[in-house]
């Protein structure tokens, strides 16, 4: 099943409709039905509002064959990517704060 299909899956078992997710996740309608329109993942940050929007994990939304993936590995790999800017203490503060841990790291 597709990111998309698993998130409308999701909505109807919940009774959410797209205007409440909009609410819900911060995230504007015109982006939440593209991105339902879309089987492309979307960036991390809109997957984790969805997810707490619809009051799931993130890795609900990971494929069967990246279950084995945390979610601290694809945020630290994004950070790779994208973090030059930062220090590393600041890259594993931010990390932390994404997946829920201490922000006090």
């Amino acid at each position: 099943m597709n990111w998309n299909e698993m998130v409308s899956d999701l909505m109807k078992k919940k009774g959410v409709n797209q205007k409440q997710l909009s609410k819900l996740s911060g995230i504007t309608e015109s982006s939440i039905s593209r991105y339902l329109k879309s089987d492309k993942t979307p960036r991390m940050d809109v997957v984790v509002n969805i997810a707490k929007a619809l009051q799931v994990e993130t890795d609900y939304f990971l494929k069967e064959e990246d279950k084995g993936q945390t979610a601290y590995n694809v945020i630290s790999a994004a950070i790779a990517r994208k973090g030059g800017e930062l220090t590393p203490e600041e890259k594993n503060r931010l990390i932390a704060l994404l997946i829920g841990g201490n922000e006090n790291v």
